[in-house]
């Protein structure tokens, strides 16, 4: 297995820790899925239009949440999932 890493610039674990709590517990299960899958078969490639290579969408509908989130390769060859945004679908 890869070594991953899950990272959280910006504000995004901010946007996360402000979630109502069911979807606060959803990403948080997604975020250590992601450890072992970083691109599951339910993400899509984002912007659906023009993807970025490594940038990803992940829609949960039955938690009502969204995540955005780019994979890349850091200099020492581990994984880097960088959370770029969450949000909670309405």
């Amino acid at each position: 297995m890869a070594r991953r890493t899950v990272q959280f610039p910006g504000d995004s674990w901010s946007d996360i820790e402000g979630l109502p709590e069911q979807a606060r517990q959803a990403v948080h299960r997604v975020l250590t899925h992601l450890l072992e899958e970083p691109v599951p078969t339910l993400a899509d490639p984002f912007p659906p239009d023009d993807p970025l290579p490594g940038a990803y969408e992940l829609r949960l509908p039955a938690d009502g949440v969204s995540i955005w989130y780019v994979v890349a390769l850091d200099d020492d060859g581990t994984e880097v999932i960088l959370i770029q945004r969450v949000r909670v679908d309405t």
